[in-house]
């Protein structure tokens, strides 16, 4: 649609893992943090619809007081998830203990750029994944197109150890290795979040428990047969 960006999704197949599934529609206001009741959030599929309330746009892109910061924000260098601005941070928080001691945020930035244009910006940060201390935990993200009267949307797939990130159809994607030290299995728990200074988000999600995918080792007779051509 944007005639410039290569897409990337998860195959198809990946739908046959999915097992139980619970849907919500969640209005979350600034400063926010909700626990999404899913039981173990060890490995699930979430895709989510995000739409910032129109009167708090309107009032970020009227008024000449709130600074532009599109130009200088970076995913990698603006702090990560608990930086607030105007319009975000806001996502969802995987892999997450009940105390949010261990958190990997998958997020949403907007910022409102000189020409009073919003730039979007679709982030991952690891940075309190893991509360090891021999552990690489950097911030990731890019800038991804929005175009005109399109919802923000992302889709996440977290299976123990990775999380991957969708957003905008896979016109942005982030893999994530994390090393969660207590916020594993049954322990593993789900947020969703509003780091926003000033706007209202609504959040239309569904979440999906995932199937372990099962590996079909090849046959003697198929081995046999491979290695004669």
């Amino acid at each position: 649609k944007t005639g410039k960006n290569l897409v990337q999704w998860p195959v198809e197949e990946i739908k046959s893992l999915r097992l139980s599934s619970k849907q919500f529609d969640l209005e979350v206001g600034p400063g926010s943090v909700v626990p999404v009741d899913v039981g173990s959030a060890a490995q699930l599929d979430i895709e989510a619809e995000f739409e910032i309330n129109k009167e708090s746009l309107d009032k970020i892109l009227g008024n000449a007081s709130v600074v532009a910061k599109a130009e200088e924000f970076s995913c990698e260098k603006s702090g990560g998830s608990t930086v607030r601005g105007a319009l975000g941070p806001f996502g969802f928080s995987v892999l997450a203990t009940e105390s949010l001691s261990e958190q990997t945020p998958v997020y949403f930035y907007v910022a409102k750029g000189k020409d009073s244009e919003l730039k979007t910006f679709f982030c991952t940060d690891t940075s309190r994944s893991s509360v090891a201390n021999d552990v690489v935990k950097p911030i990731y993200g890019s800038v991804v197109p929005v175009l005109k009267g399109e919802k923000l949307t992302m889709r996440i797939l977290v299976d123990h150890s990775i999380v991957e990130a969708f957003g905008q159809g896979g016109r942005t994607c982030i893999t994530s290795r994390v090393y969660p030290t207590t916020a594993i299995y049954g322990a593993a728990k789900l947020f969703l979040f509003n780091n926003a200074l000033d706007a209202t988000v609504t959040a239309s999600f569904t979440v999906w428990q995932m199937n372990s995918a099962f590996i079909h080792p090849y046959s003697d007779e198929a081995v046999r047969a491979l290695s004669r051509t």
